[in-house]
């Protein structure tokens, strides 16, 4: 019997029809836009206008008629307002900051470890050394640290006034936040008629620009009036505004990453870990995109002895498109006429081999390794535990305290200090470290320093928080110094310390002799016996009492 190949029309019947097999996916190009580029000549101001009108190529005729092209490459920010370009498009490192989660948690760990922690003021060398020389008078001792703990309230209020919606603190959090993000971070600082400090506040890194002469820095204001602001470098008082002709422009205190590859601008880790930031963004994209299809993998529909008509390829894609993403489960039903015989089979073989679920773990894990070892950060300080135990997270801690935590803050503060010293050179802002050990060994170190004549109990004090005491600056004795004072004195006996009064009692008078002389009675006699068992550890008389009963009940 001849076998035939009939065409198979199947009895489903779906609400969408795909007219034709096609490909769906997504671009993964991201667009991005500088402000920079495109400048608004209505909106600058004269001068800049002009300037603007001398960069550009003359386009006119012999009788005067002038062309109102605008060569884009040549009237941009970053010519008009003499600027330098970033190496790194600012926009999508800041991008980067929100699409890899442990990107994000080594940035914030550090962030809070480096200026999150508070701040405090404390005496500068100078100060030091006018309580040194205080010490002989009590009086003017006790007048002079009443006077610096005023100080330092005066500054703590005057430093959370200078921004009346931000604490210091949050506008710190924020300048590093975007030092570590896109490698540059801009303090802005404002100044009153009388030319003193009256605002302290943060500036977007992915607004500002660097002057080509250093001289300033541009931020766009993208306003309708404003096309860009002009701000000085900190404590520079004569630059002129060329923009605007601000009298009093604004200062800046510019905050980077240094690179070897540009000296305009700072360089974040992100741009080492790019690869595996977006990597770890796909492989999540990945896993999203399978579980959107119900763990559905690719297959192939193989075909023996039939074949299938348009509309029933049609509704295969559709089943497939569709009815599978949207039901958790579904039946894809597919009859066979009889007459089609034995012969005729339908396969669906699978496009991908391995396994589906949870893909590219590895991957995933090594380019975690590689985002934190960019950034500097343990593993244990954004949550992540493999294989840590106590001792490896101790060195851990201590490696990102010295050689991470500590230069970023000795930075931070030598840049804030520039600021005090504008209001005093008796105080120095310090930023609150970390704490690697506990309030019970901090005791016992500190016990150690004061003993050892290494700090003074007022340092102590401070340390924990406590108010300065007016005798508090004095190193107490060193017991090998107490010693040597009471053998200079003849003090060898027993009892209290040279200069206290019990000492003198504390020794008992020595029975006379024949020739007059005094002698010690525990020298010889039953005394010395006692005494020298008592160094053996042997106590005959104790060990007799037990043995006879008369300490049992």
């Amino acid at each position: 019997m001849e076998s035939k190949t009939e065409l198979v029309e199947e009895t489903i019947i779906l609400d969408q029809e795909i007219d034709d097999i096609s490909y769906m996916g997504f671009t993964s190009k991201v667009e991005t836009f500088d402000p920079f580029d495109l400048v608004k000549i209505d909106s600058l101001s004269p001068k800049m206008k002009r300037k603007a009108v001398r960069l550009q190529k003359k386009h006119e005729g012999e009788d005067g008629t002038k062309s109102k092209y605008v060569d884009p490459e040549v009237v941009s920010g970053y010519s008009l307002y003499d600027i330098v370009n970033p190496p790194y498009d600012l926009d999508t490192l800041a991008g980067l900051y929100d699409q890899s989660a442990i990107h994000y948690a080594a940035i914030n760990a550090r962030v809070m470890n480096t200026v999150g922690l508070g701040y405090e003021f404390q005496e500068t060398l100078k100060a030091k050394r006018r309580i040194e020389k205080a010490h002989a008078e009590e009086e003017k001792l006790t007048r002079l640290r009443q006077q610096y703990q005023d100080l330092k309230e005066d500054l703590d209020e005057t430093f959370e006034s200078l921004n009346i919606e931000e604490t210091l603190i949050e506008t710190m959090v924020r300048v590093w936040q975007d030092v570590l993000t896109v490698g540059n971070g801009y303090l802005e600082i404002g100044r009153n008629n009388a030319g003193k400090i009256g605002y302290i506040g943060h500036v977007p890194a992915t607004l500002v620009r660097v002057r080509r002469k250093r001289d300033g820095y541009v931020q766009i204001a993208k306003t309708n009036k404003i096309q860009a602001v002009f701000f000085r470098q900190f404590q520079d008082k004569e630059t002129p505004d060329p923009i605007n002709n601000d009298p009093k422009p604004n200062e800046l205190i510019h905050f980077k990453i240094y690179s070897p590859n540009n000296t305009y601008y700072g360089i974040p880790s992100a741009v080492s870990a790019a690869t595996a930031i977006i990597g770890d963004k796909f492989a999540k994209e990945y896993n999203i995109d399978y579980f959107e299809n119900k763990a559905i993998p690719r297959y192939a529909i193989i075909l023996k002895g039939a074949k299938l008509s348009n509309k029933s390829k049609q509704e295969l894609i559709n089943y497939f498109r569709n009815e599978v993403k949207g039901r958790n489960h579904g039946t894809l039903v597919i009859p066979l006429p009889a007459s089609l015989g034995t012969n005729t089979d339908i396969k669906f073989e699978k496009l991908e081999a391995g396994i589906q679920d949870s893909s590219f773990d590895k991957y995933r894990k090594s380019n975690r390794d590689e985002i934190l070892v960019a950034n500097r950060v343990p593993a244990p300080k954004v949550g992540v535990y493999d294989n840590a135990n106590l001792a490896v997270s101790r060195d851990a801690d201590k490696s990102f305290k010295m050689q991470v935590i500590g230069p970023d803050q000795a930075i931070i503060e030598k840049k804030l200090n520039r600021i005090v010293s504008e209001f005093t050179d008796l105080m120095q802002i310090h930023l609150k470290k970390i704490d690697l050990v506990d309030e019970d060994i901090q005791s016992r170190i500190n016990d150690r320093y004061l003993r050892t004549e290494v700090i003074t109990p007022n340092e102590v004090r401070s340390q924990i928080g406590l108010p300065e005491r007016y005798d508090g600056d004095v190193v107490l004795p060193f017991p090998t110094n107490v010693k040597k004072e009471q053998n200079d004195a003849g003090k060898n006996g027993p009892g209290a310390p040279f200069g206290n009064d019990n000492n003198s009692a504390s020794e008992p008078p020595k029975s006379p002799t024949g020739d007059g002389a005094t002698s010690d009675p525990r020298a010889s006699g039953a005394q010395a016996e006692r005494g020298e068992n008592q160094d053996s550890g042997v106590n005959n008389d104790s060990t007799s009492k037990f043995n006879q009963g008369e300490y049992n009940e």
